[in-house]
């Protein structure tokens, strides 16, 4: 037995609900943006690897993260395309969805009105 999400009536989205398009959209470009920096990491840290002589444990770390921005870039397709896919009346409530999340920036692309509104990044983390 399968189930699809019910049409709202009306169609128009409420402040607190996104079309399923739109959400996918939003979801997809956040998986582009990390599998971005994912392959920036990438070529860094293999820069790194070869001025220190990696070992062939580290080597298939490297790997691992190519491995990442792969997913990370596959997974952003597969967002895109269920987007234009998903019918124009599928809406749902994002504010369950996006409760908890730890990335108050990220909640707030996904929430914006338009994703142009790009909210400001929080402050930066060193490791």
């Amino acid at each position: 037995m399968s189930s699809s999400p019910l049409p709202l009536t009306p169609i128009a989205p409420t402040e607190d609900h996104l079309p399923v398009q739109e959400l996918s959209r939003r979801l997809a470009a956040e998986l582009a943006s990390a599998a971005a920096i994912c392959r920036d990491c990438e070529h860094l840290v293999g820069d790194l690897a070869k001025e220190g002589g990696a070992t062939v444990e580290n080597l298939a770390r490297l790997q691992a993260l190519d491995e990442l921005s792969q997913r990370l870039h596959g997974l952003s397709e597969v967002l895109e395309r269920v987007g234009l896919h998903a019918s124009g009346e599928w809406a749902m409530s994002i504010a369950p969805v996006l409760n908890g999340l730890g990335l108050s920036d990220m909640a707030m692309r996904l929430r914006a009105e338009e994703l142009g509104e790009r909210a400001e990044a929080g402050e930066l983390d060193f490791f």
